[in-house]
């Protein structure tokens, strides 16, 4: 069966152009359409500025270095805040978890993995699924991270308002407080308020830890 997201392509950005011309070949034969890789995440950015759309970006930041422009994943999605975000990388730390858990990434898988299940890490995004390994939450002292399809009911979630429970999934997708605002037609006070108290009762103290306990409890990514 032919596997498509939707009319937009996927979009490769890694410096491991032999890796990314294998994958993208992969993924064709699976129905998708896979634009040519690009090396770095300045040249993803000046192909979006013409008016490409992608469907998602798989991207390694191991191979990006932080300069002044600051962490590459933060820029993708600071300047695609729709975007998926798909992580594949050999570089499987807990710093490297932790960067794409905070920059909002809907996945992080190695390299190392089959193409099965690469393939499959791709569909669950799609999806709006979170895929991480299960050590990424223990590594960052909050348990197991679940990536179940289903969303976790309501009296299981720390008595969370239905509006604090969306702003956790926007969260959870890498929305800025001005994009959560704008999305859900409120002003950025209002949702640094519910978010505020959200993040006391799920006992959070940042947004890395609020994106974690969403996971654990079956909240999917808000696109």
């Amino acid at each position: 069966m032919v596997f498509k997201l939707n009319s937009n392509p996927i979009l490769l950005v890694d410096h491991d152009q032999l890796f990314s011309a294998a994958l993208a070949a992969l993924l064709e034969e699976k129905g998708l359409e896979v634009e040519p890789a690009l090396p770095s995440i300045e040249a993803a950015l000046e192909l979006v500025e013409t008016g490409l759309e992608p469907a998602m970006i798989i991207t390694d930041p191991a191979g990006f270095s932080l300069d002044s422009e600051g962490d590459p994943l933060q820029r993708l999605r600071e300047q695609l805040p729709d975007v998926r975000l798909l992580v594949i990388s050999s570089d499987m730390s807990q710093e490297a978890l932790g960067r794409s858990l905070a920059a909002g990434a809907h996945g992080h898988v190695s390299k190392g993995a089959s193409f099965n299940a690469v393939l499959r890490a791709v569909r669950l995004v799609q999806q709006g699924q979170a895929v991480y390994p299960a050590v990424a939450a223990q590594l960052l002292g909050q348990g197991p991270v679940s990536v179940s399809a289903e969303n976790a009911a309501a009296g299981g979630n720390a008595d969370l308002s239905p509006r604090e429970m969306q702003i956790l999934a926007c969260v959870l997708g890498g929305h800025s407080n001005k994009a959560i605002a704008r999305r859900l037609v409120i002003t950025e006070s209002t949702v640094k308020m519910h978010f505020k108290n959200a993040m006391r009762k799920i006992n959070a103290s940042n947004r890395t830890q609020a994106a974690i306990w969403a996971m654990e409890h079956g909240i999917a990514p808000m696109a």
